[in-house]
């Protein structure tokens, strides 16, 4: 462990965990990576019980571990259900449920553990490098979308008159802002934002700018720049990877000759400036990859650690400002990993 792989797009993958020793398990959820390259993972462990741990590649920290306590605070956590996210300053977040059964958003810093609600939602948080939190989760009168900054908790959007429900996970950009997918009561989709103060539509289905598009991915990304990225099925037909930005929306790649469908899409702050645009996507007669630009950097069926890959996983968490990746997959021969992807020069 801990050693690089030559990978292909220009990566290096490095296996911070494989399954063995104290780990049996790190599905289903994803791996995340903060700004320092530290990759923050889910595993169920050995003699039953989950944890939150990090590492970039040598040691393993464990940051939450159900069958010691899960540290001091408001309880004793006995079961991590989500992905982790991380923050430059080691914080962590994630949905919990104590050993009283209470179910709850959770941050733990320093061994400590903080509780922002008293429900989760689905899938996991998501955190910026200064701590803000964007989670779903009950509130009343429906689910709602929330930021917890600076000790106060607020809810941005809920389910009701306008929103009918909530997909995906809602995405925090280090501004605050807050990116969210939703399905409209009247029907449709959109993606809309929150800017800390209001709620603006960046793409409905429907409407004169998404006219052409049919379904919306559940995953949309931000980044610092305001830039939102997004996968959608088209009217016509097909599918593509959108980014909109400065109030315009482009559709960056088109299935049709060299791809037939699209997953997810990635983008960080160096968008536009020669940084990577990462998706994942069904190449023409192929199985599901990880492209970077066009080139593929992991899929099912990619030969990795002397065995080949038959699943993978990644969202909006799973990639830094630097291009670093963190993939979680499983292999042919039963063994788990989490990676990290690295640009070589980078």
């Amino acid at each position: 462990m801990g050693v690089a792989i030559r990978g292909n797009a220009g990566y290096a993958l490095t296996p911070v965990a494989v399954t063995g020793g104290e780990f049996v398990e790190f599905g289903p959820y994803v791996a995340s990576i903060d700004g320092r390259g530290v990759v923050a993972f889910t595993a169920g462990l050995v003699g039953g019980g989950t944890g939150v741990f990090t590492g970039d590649g040598g040691v393993v920290t464990a940051v939450v571990d159900s069958r010691s306590g899960g540290g001091v605070g408001v309880g004793v956590v006995g079961e991590v259900c989500s992905h982790p996210d991380v923050d430059g300053r080691g914080r962590c977040c994630f949905y919990g449920v104590l050993k009283s059964g209470e179910r709850g958003v959770f941050v733990a810093e320093g061994g400590e553990i903080e509780r922002l609600a008293n429900s989760h939602g689905a899938l996991g948080p998501t955190m910026n490098e200064e701590g803000g939190v964007a989670f779903r989760a009950d509130g009343e009168g429906g689910e709602g979308i929330f930021v917890s900054e600076r000790g106060r908790t607020m809810m941005v959007a809920r389910t009701g008159e306008e929103f009918g429900a909530f997909q995906g996970l809602p995405v925090i950009n280090s501004a605050g802002a807050v990116v969210f997918r939703g399905d409209m009561r009247a029907g449709g989709q959109c993606i809309r934002m929150w800017d800390g103060e209001k709620t603006s539509t960046i793409i409905e289905t429907g409407d004169e700018v998404g006219s052409e598009l049919g379904e919306l991915g559940s995953f949309p990304v931000l980044n610092d720049a305001g830039a939102v990225g997004f996968v959608a099925t088209l009217r016509r037909g097909g599918s593509g990877v959108f980014v909109v930005a400065g109030g315009k929306m482009e559709m960056v790649v088109e299935s049709g000759g060299e791809f037939e469908s699209f997953r997810g899409v990635l983008i960080n702050n160096a968008y536009g400036k020669g940084g990577p645009l990462v998706f994942y996507a069904t190449p023409v007669g192929g199985t599901l990859g990880v492209y970077v630009g066009r080139e593929l950097l992991l899929g099912i069926g990619s030969g990795f650690m002397g065995s080949r890959v038959t699943e993978f996983a990644l969202n909006p968490v799973s990639m830094n400002e630097v291009g670093q990746l963190a993939i979680r997959v499983k292999l042919e021969d039963g063994r788990q990993a989490v990676l990290r992807a690295d640009p070589e020069g980078g």
